[in-house]
């Protein structure tokens, strides 16, 4: 039998079982599109939508274009999506709900005001979907109408009060606004009401914190450590409350210990601890630090504080080949090391590249020292 021959008779009797074969034995292809769009079969829907003759005689036009916006939404071609829907609208399409898969694709394409407009134009058959309410809300919000994006979540509250997603969206744009203490107070009857995300404790916790109410947000983020002991976000979100509150030691601790989980947290909990004046806990985890580059920008600080400037001096090789002598903070310091030792010649070479204002100022200050020590030696001993 002839392959063509047998596609096609596969092709009618699939269709003559599913009701698109019409009374003189044509496929309904857009009837066809319609129900493969329908169970998800978009590239199938696409390929019967090709056969469709748009010239012929009682195609129903409405449906084809509908079918049409639908596939481009699912392949996110959202030009050609909001096109399609606005097509089939013209020819006849009354659906409420493909108003709001117009309303989609132009919220994808950021046209907020547009999808908005879409949104209307369903009217009350869509006010009982949640998305259709968050889509709005989000557009209002994106237009800086932040009040009627709050009240619009506010009234979907109410209307939906089983669904904490409208009082969650509440809090993060009350945060984004800087209510933090609005945000914090919402937040914890949210969280008062459903089984919070970490990330939901992390951002109540930095509400509070940005709002300066520092005890109120170590409470809270401790509380949500014991609830969701292996997430580190809540640590950082920790360390960061306690170093605001002015106790960096207490942040590098809490650092530390994560770092152990993720290495790249030694270099911050070795600042901390240095910034805490604990330079030798910062010295043991500076050598654990993974990025070399930093590794070493950080030692020399940590050494100059300990003032192991023959250390400090004794880098140099490593710096140079690590390209940091381009840092005039990294020269300065060498220039320094080496004043402290003795070795003059090496201050001034390190000095006389030196370019920065402030550095230049304190290059001066260095070679006024270093006269001094040539005209009165026993004045450097």
């Amino acid at each position: 039998m002839n392959m063509l021959f047998r596609r096609g008779l596969m092709l009618l009797v699939l269709s003559a079982l599913a009701g698109f074969v019409r009374a003189e034995d044509e496929v309904d292809y857009v009837e066809l599109a319609a129900v493969l769009a329908r169970d998800g079969e978009m590239d199938r829907a696409k390929q019967a939508l090709g056969q469709v003759d748009l010239a012929a005689e009682g195609v129903d036009l409405a449906k084809y274009h509908t079918v049409r916006g639908l596939v481009a939404l699912d392949r996110q071609r959202l030009d050609e999506a909001a096109a399609a829907f606005g097509e089939a609208f013209k020819a006849g399409q009354t659906d409420p709900l493909i108003h709001l898969y117009r309303a989609q694709a132009l919220f994808g394409l950021e046209r907020y005001a547009d999808a908005i407009a879409a949104i209307d134009q369903a009217g009350e058959a869509v006010d009982g979907l949640s998305g259709a309410w968050l889509m709005r809300a989000h557009a209002l919000w994106m237009l800086d109408r932040k009040q009627d994006a709050l009240n619009a979540l506010g009234a979907a509250s109410v209307r939906f009060p089983a669904n904490a997603s409208f009082q969650r969206r509440q809090v993060f744009y009350l945060i984004e606004s800087g209510l933090y203490q609005q945000a914090a107070e919402l937040g914890r009857d949210y969280l008062a009401r459903v089984e919070g995300k970490p990330e939901d404790y992390v951002a109540i916790g930095t509400a509070l914190r940005r709002g300066r109410s520092f005890d109120e947000a170590l409470r809270f983020l401790e509380q949500a450590r014991l609830q969701h002991p292996g997430d580190l976000n809540i640590v950082k979100a920790l360390a960061q409350t306690w170093l605001e509150k002015g106790n960096p030691y207490a942040a590098a601790e809490l650092l530390a210990v994560a770092a152990e989980r993720e290495p790249a947290l030694f270099a911050e909990a070795a600042e901390l601890f240095r910034r805490a004046g604990h330079p030798q806990r910062a010295l043991n985890l500076n050598a654990r630090v993974e990025d070399s580059e930093r590794k070493l920008k950080q030692r020399v600080g940590i050494l100059v504080e300990l003032k192991r400037f023959e250390q400090v001096a004794g880098m140099e090789a490593a710096l140079l080949r690590a390209g940091l002598l381009a840092d005039e903070d990294i020269r300065y310091a060498l220039a320094y090391a080496y004043f402290r030792g003795g070795n003059f010649a090496a201050v001034e070479r390190h000095l006389s590249a030196l370019k920065r204002p402030e550095l230049f100022r304190k290059a001066t200050e260095l070679r006024r020292l270093m006269q001094e020590c040539a005209d009165t030696p026993w004045s450097c001993a």
